[in-house]
């Protein structure tokens, strides 16, 4: 998985730098994007099941 840099993070709102050749959301090719990476590092760090 590509990183992606935080720049604020609190209990309502996480900020992220987007990587440079990475969608911002899912599209039809199914290639990874921003979105759904922020959401699986939600997941890990707050320990999370199911939707984010």
């Amino acid at each position: 998985m590509i990183n992606f840099k935080i720049l604020y993070e609190d209990n309502h709102l996480i900020v992220v730098e987007k990587p440079i050749n990475i969608l911002s959301q899912k599209d039809k090719t199914n290639d990874l994007d921003l979105l759904t990476m922020v959401k699986e590092y939600l997941k890990y760090k707050y320990y999370k099941p199911g939707n984010v």
